[in-house]
Order: structure tokens, then C-alpha cells, then sequence
């Protein structure tokens, strides 16, 4: 057999077993896509085309090719997305503003008359204040004020880890323990 033959051959092999290890990427990240105007098969088949892409311009030395494969699978199926889910099309560079206008639900109440919607704001941000006080019950003290202090409950602003870790005297780690420990039992 021809040497030339034989690299091309195992080229041609390991790139499809490059490609076939990392479908798993693939389908992880189209998950986080979907709702959003196309099918899981298609965002998945976005995915894929956009692995080949980066099979195909991938450069070992400069790192991970997970990582890079990450970068142009999201890329593609954002191309995608743009492109095929819309019933107007978009330029790419203009998507961001669509992204940052005020969903249908924050613009609802300006229509809705003045009111109403405060008594049932009032009402709602009462309830869900008795539910994080019910939650907040099920934690030792010192967990439920992290979390408060975490979160901003019953605090100006939400504070960093680092902040808590600073004003309790503790590690960032216990800190960081507490809150998944915390929040944890909240769920249960």
C-alpha cells in the first residue's frame, strides 16, 4: 500500500472517530437550546455540522479540542437559530437588541391599569417572602443568615462569597459549603 494512501486513510479515521467521541458535547449543548424555535433533532444536526467545522480547523497545539469544538457547536446552532426559527430574519449583528427587550409579561401590567397589579404584586411578594421564611426555617442559623447574606435577604444588595467569608470570620470554602449545603436542604 502506498505510504500517502495509508496517512490519508488514518487522517480520514481519526478525524470520524474525533468527531464521533465528541457527539455527546454535541447533544449537552443543543439541550440548553431548546424552546427556542427549532427541534432537539435539528439543533442537534446544527451541532454536528458545526463539530465537523471545527474538526476540520482545529489546531492541537493551541489547546483542548473540546473547548474549541464547544465555541464553534454553540456558534452554529446561534447561526441556526437566527436563521431558521424566526419568522422575520434578523442580521446576526442585530440579534443582541432582541435579546435585551422587555419580555411580553414585564410590559403586561403598563396595560393592565394602575391599580390592580400592585395589590397583586403586594400579594405575591408577601407569599413568596412567607415561602423563603419557611425555607430559610429548615437551616441552622448560621446557614440561613449566609444564604440571606448571599442572596440579599434582608440586605441592601446580594454580597460575594469572599465579603461573608471576610465579615463571618470563615473561609470562602466553608462559605461556599454552607450555601450548597443550604440550599440543598431547601430543596428537600
Amino acid at each position: 500500500m502506498d505510504n500517502t494512501l495509508y496517512k490519508e486513510i488514518s487522517k480520514n479515521v481519526k478525524s470520524t472517530d474525533l468527531v464521533l467521541g465528541n457527539l455527546r458535547l454535541v447533544v449537552h449543548l443543543a439541550k440548553k437550546y431548546q424552546g427556542m424555535g427549532l427541534s432537539l433533532d435539528d439543533l442537534i444536526n446544527e451541532g454536528t455540522i458545526g463539530l465537523c467545522r471545527a474538526r476540520d480547523k482545529f489546531n492541537p497545539e493551541k489547546g483542548k479540542f473540546s473547548t474549541y469544538a464547544a465555541q464553534w457547536i454553540k456558534a452554529t446552532i446561534r447561526q441556526s437559530l437566527n436563521n431558521k426559527s424566526r419568522t422575520i430574519r434578523v442580521p446576526a449583528h442585530r440579534t443582541h437588541l432582541t435579546e435585551e427587550a422587555p419580555k411580553v409579561s414585564q410590559l403586561d401590567d403598563s396595560y393592565q391599569g394602575s391599580y390592580q397589579p400592585q395589590i397583586d404584586k403586594r400579594y405575591e411578594s408577601d407569599h413568596n417572602d412567607q415561602k423563603i421564611d419557611k425555607l430559610l426555617n429548615k437551616l441552622k442559623p448560621k446557614q440561613s443568615l449566609i444564604i440571606k447574606m448571599k442572596f440579599g435577604i434582608g440586605y441592601p444588595k446580594e454580597m460575594k462569597t469572599s465579603e461573608i467569608a471576610k465579615e463571618l470570620g470563615m473561609t470562602v470554602q466553608a462559605i461556599n459549603g454552607n450555601i450548597r449545603n443550604g440550599l440543598k436542604l431547601m430543596k428537600s
